[in-house]
């Protein structure tokens, strides 16, 4: 018998840290053909029932609305009220973005002209998806809501209402709990931009003019992000860097919010496809640089906010992007689980202090779920979340991984205006192997990702107890396969009976891919 080439073992007489199911979120946005024809039958006005079907089967439990950058100039009385008198909005937030970022998405394949991108990504909204919509749709699926407050050209007075609406005369189907005080407020592209200090206390006059309303619901403020070797964000999108925005505004508010959030998108617009294995070696292993990230934000945010106020992360926006064109209809093949699955991982090493988080589009747009004005198919990244909202349940539970590294070569071919720091240009090491473990009465589970995209690897699993498992994983003829729309099946995924003999079960992982031992 050959030796395995890494060790798991699973740290079983803890208690682990609670698992959040809002983990397993997504975000709606109006965007593009995210509501339309993604989400929303227009002809019909209805919710399309394949699309509801794919996020139930997803195991989506959360649902951010109605963006994303969107938010900064919605107002949620357009969408309430009977639909005939509801407004057609000619020009949204997305619109004319394209002309205030200097070009933005010029280089799309789609249009070319900066009228027709505005046409693409901010066609005329006209709100037949709105709040009553959109948390009957939560119902439907069953996923908490989260309202995000339009902080650009809303009012604080506005937004108390919209809680009134919602939670106190209850003239929706639900009430909401969770609000987002405004959208990655530290960019320049957004309405609400302002320095940390101003963002800080603006969060202070909305959530106090909120809570007067309702003081049972909670709060997210605009974070960042924290490395140590790098910025998170360009410069010329983000002009304070993360330590800076992040102690600026818990300065002003951290005793009237309940969460930091945090966006990550790994590698940005390199504006060119991933097409190499080094492609792969680069994505596959970026969630190890997500962990990082993770633990020096909650670091860095306990130092500022001491002992007696602990501020958890709001983990609101994720998702791979490579080019503009990913924003309008993207797809994920096979050698990409490792990238999601990854993800999974690194929010489940910090699930005590990472209570939600949501892939970053759910339908379309950057998404798992693909669609046409009739057909649906999904991607692998949705394959990946089906496996970890099914099993990573209950609590997780520390895992101690021997694994040998590889070396991570930079990104070739970039455009340096694309370059978002050294984490693109600068070669590292990173383990071949990652995992992580969950556990919920009698239901444990181990996910193994394994980060090569040569080459599958047989990894020891240690400290189960003996009987049968069984191991899951997603085939397809090679890391380049994916689904679409004329081929819906070409990823699926698969499974066997394994036995644990001795405590130990040796599990082979495919190359840049995960296997779900669970029983």
């Amino acid at each position: 018998m050959t030796e395995p080439f890494a060790t798991v073992t699973i740290g079983s007489d803890e208690p682990g840290q609670l698992i959040s199911p809002l983990i397993f979120g997504g975000m709606i946005e109006h965007f593009g053909r995210t509501v339309d024809p993604g989400i929303w039958d227009a002809e019909h006005d209805i919710p399309r029932s394949d699309t509801k079907a794919a996020i139930e089967a997803m195991g989506v439990r959360a649902l951010r609305y109605p963006g994303g950058c969107f938010s900064d100039d919605y107002h949620w009385r357009d969408g309430v009220g009977p639909k005939s008198e509801r407004p057609l909005v000619e020009e949204t937030f997305w619109t004319t973005v394209t002309q205030r970022l200097g070009g933005f998405g010029t280089n799309s394949t789609f249009a070319s002209t900066p009228e027709d991108i505005g046409r693409l990504i901010g066609p005329p909204e006209p709100n037949l998806l709105g709040t009553d919509e959109f948390l009957q749709y939560c119902l439907d699926v069953d996923a908490e809501p989260f309202l995000v407050v339009n902080m650009g050209t809303g009012t604080p007075e506005e937004a108390a209402d919209w809680v009134r609406y919602c939670n106190v005369d209850r003239r929706s189907p639900r009430p909401v709990t969770w609000w987002s005080l405004g959208n990655e407020a530290w960019g320049i592209q957004e309405y609400a931009h302002a320095e940390p200090t101003v963002y800080g206390r603006r969060v202070v006059e909305f959530a106090r003019a909120m809570r007067a309303v309702d003081p049972d619901i909670k709060f997210v403020a605009v974070g960042l992000p924290v490395n140590n070797t790098h910025e998170s964000m360009p410069a010329g999108m983000a002009p304070y860097p993360a330590k800076v925005w992040n102690a600026g505004v818990l300065q002003e508010c951290k005793d009237d919010i309940d969460l930091l959030s945090v966006h990550w998108y790994f590698p940005g617009m390199i504006e060119r496809p991933l097409r190499t294995t080094g492609d792969l070696r680069q994505l596959s292993t970026s969630p190890q640089l997500l962990e990082d990230a993770f633990a020096t934000t909650i670091g860095f945010v306990d130092d500022l906010t001491g002992p007696d106020r602990r501020i958890d992360i709001s983990f609101d926006e994720w998702n791979r992007m490579v080019q503009f064109d990913d924003h309008l209809a993207t797809n994920h093949p096979l050698g990409n689980a490792a990238f999601f699955a990854g993800c999974y991982n690194a929010i489940l090493a910090h699930a005590d202090r990472i209570p939600m988080a949501f892939i970053s589009h759910l339908v379309n747009c950057l998404a798992p779920i693909q669609t046409d004005d009739k057909r649906l198919f999904v991607t692998v990244s949705f394959l990946v979340a089906r496996l970890y909202s099914h099993h990573a349940r209950g609590r997780s539970l520390s895992t101690r991984v021997e694994s040998p590294s590889m070396h991570v070569q930079p990104f070739e071919g970039l455009d340096p205006a694309a370059m978002s720091g050294s984490i693109l240009i600068e070669p590292r090491e990173a383990r071949v192997i990652t995992a992580a473990a969950t556990r919920e009465g009698d239901r444990s589970a181990v996910f193994l990702v394994n980060a090569d995209p040569e080459a599958a690897h047989d990894v020891e699993v240690i400290s189960w107890a003996d009987g049968p498992a069984k191991v899951q994983w997603i085939a397809g003829p090679d890391v380049w396969a994916q689904n679409d729309f004329d081929h819906p099946d070409v990823l699926q995924l698969r499974e066997k009976v394994v036995h644990v003999d001795d405590g130990r079960l040796v599990v082979t992982v495919p190359p840049a891919g995960v296997a779900v031992v669970s029983r």
